[in-house]
């Protein structure tokens, strides 16, 4: 499967998405679809967290724009509309539309681009410490 879902860790603060291999839009989309089911037991926000790293394409497949605002929006009442990417070439975050501390806003949140893991866990736990208001 081009993509697959785990919890980042025991808390379930975070759920990632992992890409692998040659993936595209339709994939990452039924893997949040199948995700959605692993949110009902869950009474906190949760991020999401997108790791592109295993991604075997030169490149994000058309239409990235769109489908990357996609992924700060809230489509689980449990989701809190905060989203980190990792994985993804820093140039490629500009071209998105992404500004100063490479973030790009959303209708329902945020996403932010990271660059090393250090920097996901110090973004993971700077949310889990600020939740989203309700």
């Amino acid at each position: 499967m081009p993509f697959s879902y785990e919890w980042k860790d025991e808390s379930k603060r975070a759920i990632v998405y992992i890409a692998a291999g040659n993936w595209n839009w339709k994939d990452y989309h039924q893997a949040v679809r199948a995700a959605a089911f692993s949110l009902t037991g869950v009474e906190h926000p949760v991020d999401s967290v997108i790791d592109l790293r295993a991604s075997t394409r030169s490149g994000l497949p058309a239409g990235a724009a769109a489908h990357v605002r996609s992924f700060g929006r809230v489509t689980q009442a449990r989701l809190s509309g905060r989203a980190a990417v990792i994985g993804l070439p820093a140039e490629a975050s500009a071209l998105l539309g992404a500004g100063p501390g490479k973030t790009l806003a959303t209708a329902d949140g945020v996403v932010k681009f990271v660059d090393s893991d250090d920097e996901l866990e110090t973004l993971l736990a700077r949310w889990a410490a600020d939740p989203p208001a309700p």
